[in-house]
């Protein structure tokens, strides 16, 4: 009995910290955009009261922009690895349910028709809608997931 609560906690958990790592690369983009323009803004604020300040401000974040683009970039690997286990695991990132399809091109959930990319990336609305009037050509090629 102990097992099986253990079992069941650790998938919990790990779909918990997937969401949370899902919802973090959503709004990561504009949190950065956000915080260049409150730092251009400030800077420009700066030019007229002290310039030497405006001039820290633009070299600090233009040398910042290796680390934002850095932890952006291992925040989205680190999804992707993620992602790939859940689809492994014969599970959805997106909904946690399953069972999910394997596609020539992508897998599809069967629970809430989310499609993913191979390499863990879910695809967008219009990649979706693509796929969904693409559906005619690819349902006769679906594999069930092992």
């Amino acid at each position: 009995m102990k097992a099986f609560d253990l079992q069941a906690r650790s998938i919990y958990a790990y779909h918990m910290i997937l969401r949370m790592l899902r919802s973090v690369n959503r709004v990561y983009p504009f949190v950065v955009l956000f915080g260049y323009i409150a730092a251009f803004l400030l800077a420009f604020i700066c030019i007229f009261s002290f310039p030497l300040g405006a001039l820290v401000l633009v070299i600090v974040s233009v040398l910042s922009l290796a680390f934002v683009v850095f932890f952006g970039e291992t925040l989205t690997g680190i999804e992707g690895i993620l992602t790939r286990r859940a689809l492994k695991n014969n599970r959805c990132p997106a909904c946690r349910t399953g069972p999910i399809q394997k596609n020539v091109a992508t897998y599809q959930c069967l629970g809430c028709g989310a499609r993913f990319h191979f390499d863990g990336a879910q695809l967008s609305a219009d990649e979706q809608e693509a796929c969904a009037s693409d559906a005619s050509g690819t349902s006769a090629k679906l594999i069930a997931v092992e």
